[in-house]
């Protein structure tokens, strides 16, 4: 493992910390009038998804001249570490969230 790699899977990990508190918080509204936003977060955010994709295609359309570009996969294997950091770091977010850490970092 690189050190790039390590760099990356600490950015990863602290992502997964922040969706660690998110999943927390939305655990939370389930008791309240709010619930529906359970939901409608999720779709939302599917939505905003499936758009960027198309945006995405559409420029490479744009630019290329085809609707569907070939990339070229490269079979690398990743290290153990980082395909691990971002579980570790939703658990890390749950459980911190549990102990007050989101109000430490908001």
């Amino acid at each position: 493992m690189q050190a790039f790699d390590w760099f990356n899977a600490a950015a990863i990990v602290a992502i997964g910390v922040f969706l660690g508190l998110a999943v927390d918080g939305m655990v939370d509204l389930v008791g309240t009038p709010f619930w529906p936003m359970i939901i409608i977060i999720p779709v939302l955010f599917g939505c905003w998804y499936v758009f960027y994709l198309f945006l995405e295609r559409l420029s490479d359309w744009i630019f290329t001249g085809r609707f569907f570009v070939t990339k070229q996969k490269i079979n690398k294997r990743r290290p153990l570490a980082l395909l691990f950091s971002l579980p570790v770091g939703i658990v890390i977010g749950v459980i911190g969230a549990q102990f007050g850490l989101g109000e430490i970092v908001l």
